[in-house]
């Protein structure tokens, strides 16, 4: 059952392109993608509410089935704010599904409950995340940032950055922090490793240009930053979690930094208008936290006008379905250099290349049959374009 799951894992995405972005909905509609092309990545995985009688109510190893509410449309706006800013999205990746029904920041296991078809949207929940990894980094040359949204129900209302430390660790002296050992416990640990002004690890945490400090800059209250350098002992503290400890440096051989941002309800997320003030602030923070942190091209990003994507990327892949082993022809619409990367099932790349002309043969020998997705990309104005590939 298993080979048949992985099988179907991208089976019924649908893809749509507009204002320089694609959107890719997972098995059921249950995982959205919303590819970027800013080096941010938000993952939202408790701000679902779909409730399909197909999987049942998580009962498996006493679950959290508690709603992040609202956190979809704080990630929205984010996203929104952020365009209007630089022209350019982030990565957003979505769990439509009810806590109740799956909780992508567990184990599979716990996250899932043995459950066909929650298990699939696990995987891909996952999987988008690691594709937007790869393509941010391949873009922004490593300098991307990845953080993973959620919100709180503690009655402190502040901003709780969650770096995979305990609270009790976060009481440790700066001297201590800034050792291997816990460098290497961190979710920023490549961040603290090497980064553009050579900030140290605990200045990263909880100094004046950390991303605590920089949101209370924008008067929301964070911790750890300058101002709340440790949350307090006993005050429930999210210091991170699953998602957090698999997709970022934090986990062997991941490169990316990243944190686990549970926001506070009130004054926040309550309503649109603290919502779109809030995403405001963090767009300025995140802004200045990547040109402080990180070496990179930042004013590459020009906003896209509708037409300059429809009649610039006429992208078209047939035979699709093809046949195992089948050339595919690639009609472009464009004498640009384009390059692409091919991604399996598990979000593995198996294939890239550049492309130099306006039609393309390209062969499908040694792809395996399955669903691949097929990244469209120009590195230098970071225009880019998903399109599904089925072989048989």
């Amino acid at each position: 059952m298993k080979i048949i799951r992985v099988f179907f894992l991208l089976l019924c995405f649908f893809v749509e392109i507009a204002y320089a972005q694609t959107v890719v909905f997972g098995t059921n509609n249950y995982i959205e993608y919303q590819q970027g092309t800013l080096p941010i990545i938000l993952s939202v995985p408790h701000g679902g509410s779909l409730e399909p009688s197909s999987i049942p109510l998580r009962t498996c190893n006493n679950p959290t089935t508690v709603t992040d509410a609202f956190t979809i449309e704080t990630a929205l706006e984010i996203k929104k704010i952020l365009f209007e800013t630089t022209g350019c999205y982030p990565h957003i990746i979505i769990c439509h599904l009810k806590r109740t029904k799956l909780d992508c920041n567990r184990t599979i296991e716990n996250g899932a409950c043995s459950n066909a078809e929650a298990e699939t949207a696990w995987n891909e929940f996952h999987n988008y995340i690691t594709m937007a990894r790869i393509e941010a980094n391949k873009q922004y040359n490593l300098n991307t940032f990845f953080i993973d949204l959620h919100g709180h129900g503690n009655p402190i209302q502040r901003i709780e950055l969650g770096y995979l430390l305990y609270d009790d660790e976060l009481e440790l002296s700066d001297l201590t922090l800034n050792t291997e050992k816990y460098i290497n416990l961190s979710s920023v640990k490549n961040l603290a490793q090497n980064n553009k002004n050579n900030y140290t690890h605990s200045e990263l945490l909880r100094g004046a240009k950390s991303l605590g400090s920089l949101l209370n800059k924008y008067n929301y209250p964070a911790v750890p930053s300058q101002t709340i350098p440790s949350p307090g002992l006993n005050t429930d503290y999210f210091s991170g979690g699953y998602i957090t400890a698999n997709q970022t440096g934090y986990k062997a051989g991941i490169q990316i930094s990243g944190v686990q941002m549970e926001l506070n309800y009130t004054g926040l997320r309550d309503n649109q208008t603290n919502r779109s003030k809030f995403a405001v602030a963090f767009a300025n923070a995140i802004i200045e936290y990547v040109n402080t942190h990180f070496t990179m091209a930042w004013n590459s990003c020009k906003p896209l006008s509708v037409a300059q994507n429809l009649s610039n990327w006429n992208i078209n892949v047939y035979p699709n379905p093809a046949i195992q082993n089948e050339n595919l022809q690639l009609s472009l619409g464009t004498t640009a250099d384009i390059e692409y990367s091919i991604y399996n099932a598990y979000g593995i790349q198996v294939r890239k290349g550049t492309i130099h002309q306006s039609e393309y043969t390209l062969s499908t020998t040694g792809l395996a049959v399955g669903m691949y997705l097929i990244y469209f990309y120009k590195s230098d104005s970071r225009q880019s374009i998903i399109k599904k590939l089925i072989i048989e």
